[in-house]
């Protein structure tokens, strides 16, 4: 089974993420997420049969409940459109704690530096002139709450890629 650890969003910010995500295809084509995919992932897993070591291993975890904000969009090389989170050193300590906390248990995951984003499209093809900063306005507003950590099922289900919570560890 494919896994990743994430911090889930209520209904109201993947609402505002789906507007985005909207705004942006009049402008341009890809591989757009569908609203119940919406996500922050915190650690990438892979494929891996040890769910329930990893489950045990999340739920040891204490870590505060914090709150975050959006800020900014853009695209990676690889055409990936992304709505971004404002740097915030709660949320880059439960990164690195879920990270060490998996690799205590033997769980290697991916080596490359955290960039908190929520992936809106993939192969994204805009038109010319399109500009993502135009777009930051509809960016969820104000400050967010993140209460839990999720590990995240990836699989394709009837041709769609999904997203299913499987597990989640409360934050104190």
């Amino acid at each position: 089974m494919r896994l990743f650890t994430a911090v889930c969003f209520d209904d109201e910010t993947k609402n505002a993420l789906s507007k985005l995500s909207e705004a942006a295809k009049k402008s341009a084509g890809g591989n757009f997420s569908r609203k119940e995919n919406f996500h922050l992932t915190l650690v990438f897993i892979g494929e891996t049969e040890r769910k329930n070591d990893i489950e045990k291993a999340l739920s040891e975890i204490e870590f505060p409940a914090f709150e975050y904000e959006f800020k900014g969009t853009g695209t990676f090389e690889k055409g990936i459109f992304w709505a971004g989170v404002k740097r915030n050193k709660n949320l880059e300590e439960l990164h690195k704690t879920v990270k060490n906390k998996l690799s205590e248990i033997g769980i290697e995951t991916e080596n490359r530096k955290f960039s908190p984003h929520i992936t809106l499209a993939r192969k994204f093809r805009p038109e010319k002139g399109f500009d993502p900063a135009a777009l930051e306005e509809l960016l969820p507003k104000g400050k967010k709450k993140a209460e839990r950590i999720s590990l995240m099922l990836s699989e394709r289900v009837d041709g769609k890629l999904c997203y299913t919570e499987i597990f989640s560890k409360k934050l104190s």
